[in-house]
């Protein structure tokens, strides 16, 4: 028989009937998901049991944490950042999908008891509640470490103020530490009660090369110091502040004579013709550089010799220091004596009335003639030659305040012959104003 020879097919035939079960590289990607798929359905089927491990970076202290501080307890000291190695056993399907993070290592806190160094062991759970549901029959167990060491005590809080040592600081020679102040100037301390009852202060220390001569600041660290005043390091205390912004207030200081300043005066009077003593005749103060170098006597007393003076009579004078001084002496007032032995006092009736600065838009017309009963002290040569005339009563508009119509206005005594004569006393003259 005689066979046909058949044609071969066309290139685009045999292009068309290859299919992607002749690509190699897609044969080795189905092939590895059976092997996946099929050993997910063994482990799912026939091994659901497995086991992990897992390594926690931390404690969790706080968990159960009312086991303790129902006793009235805290933890003073405990490990920090460790990380503990668990082990997690059962269903491969939550044990596959478990993180670390989803993990929880506490301390058991049932064995404590009360204060002191406990060692505890440690214990694991599932924290993460979407695997709360399946966690039954998940066991875990801390590999390592297996225990862990706390600290138990009472803890309080104690507050106590700073005080500042100075006893490392020189002061110049006429300079004064006359403040130092601190910021904080209190501090919390807060530990266990058996290390605070053995705190009685907080001290901060102040030390400076050469001596000092103007206020200063510096930082200083805080120190904690028993009942002798030696320095502790109690190991479960701690501040709120480890250190304080000290400034030291440094005076110089000076004794300065006192002087008065007589007011009331007439116009050209010389107080240094007045015969006077004070109790204190100079004062020691203090105050900041600047002021108390630029001082050459203090006028801490005001006199009105207008109104006060008298004969035979001592004047206790309050002392009233400039602002930034204070007194090192507990000096508060003084008393003042006149030597009256050679002045005399004579009365007169003043006719002789001057008007000055005159206001511009009102008329002044002084309607009284004399001012009656001026009474005038000095030396008894000067107030023996002295005449009414001699007297001027003077009526200074200037800073008056004065409206149309009859008005008493005050006048001060003036005496142009003599710079040792004054007046004592208030008066005035009736006036008759008229608006221009």
């Amino acid at each position: 028989m005689i066979r046909k020879k058949s044609n071969p097919p066309e290139p685009d035939q045999a292009i068309k009937k290859r299919s992607l079960m002749d690509n190699k590289l897609f044969l080795l990607v189905i092939s590895l998901l059976c092997a996946i798929i099929s050993w997910s359905i063994v482990t799912l089927t026939f091994d659901p049991e497995g086991d992990r491990e897992f390594t926690v970076s931390e404690i969790n202290y706080s968990y159960n944490s009312n086991l303790y501080t129902a006793m009235g307890l805290d933890i003073v000291d405990a490990p920090q950042n460790t990380s503990v190695r668990v082990k997690v056993e059962g269903s491969g399907t939550v044990i596959g999908q478990l993180s670390a993070s989803d993990l929880m290592v506490y301390p058991n806190y049932s064995t404590v008891t009360g204060s002191g160094e406990q060692t505890l062991t440690l214990q694991a759970r599932i924290a993460n509640s979407q695997f709360a549901n399946n966690a039954s029959n998940i066991v875990l167990t801390v590999l390592t470490p297996t225990q862990v060491t706390v600290v138990f005590d009472r803890v309080s809080e104690k507050t106590l103020p700073v005080t500042i040592e100075t006893s490392g600081l020189r002061i110049a020679e006429d300079y004064m530490l006359y403040r130092s102040s601190a910021v904080p100037a209190e501090v919390t301390i807060t530990g266990p009660q058996s290390e605070l009852d053995s705190i009685a202060s907080v001290v901060a220390p102040v030390a400076m090369d050469g001596e000092l001569s103007d206020s200063t600041s510096q930082t200083a660290a805080l120190e904690l110091r028993d009942e002798g005043g030696n320095v502790i390091t109690p190991e479960y205390t701690s501040m709120d502040s480890e250190s304080a912004n000290v400034t030291l207030t440094v005076y110089q200081v000076r004794e300065l004579p006192l002087a008065i300043d007589f007011i009331n005066t007439p116009t050209n009077f010389d107080t240094s013709s007045l015969d006077y003593t004070l109790s204190q005749e100079t004062m020691l103060v203090a105050g900041p550089t600047r002021t108390v170098s630029a001082l050459s006597e203090l006028s801490v007393i005001s006199f009105d010799l207008g109104q006060q003076f008298a004969f035979d009579r001592d004047y206790q004078l309050p002392v009233e220091l400039p602002g930034g001084l204070v007194a090192l002496d507990d000096t508060t007032s003084v008393t003042l004596s006149f030597d009256t032995s050679g002045m005399s006092a004579v009365t007169l009736n003043v006719p002789n009335i001057q008007t000055i600065n005159m206001p511009s838009n009102y008329d002044i017309e002084v309607m009284t003639e004399r001012v009656p009963h001026v009474t005038l002290y000095g030396p008894q040569d000067e107030i023996a030659q002295l005449s009414p005339e001699s007297v001027v009563a003077q009526l200074d508009c200037q800073n008056l305040q004065i409206a149309a119509g009859q008005q008493t206005l005050p006048v001060t005594i003036q005496i142009p012959s003599s710079s040792r004569v004054f007046a004592v006393g208030s008066y005035s003259v009736l006036c008759q104003i008229t608006a221009r």
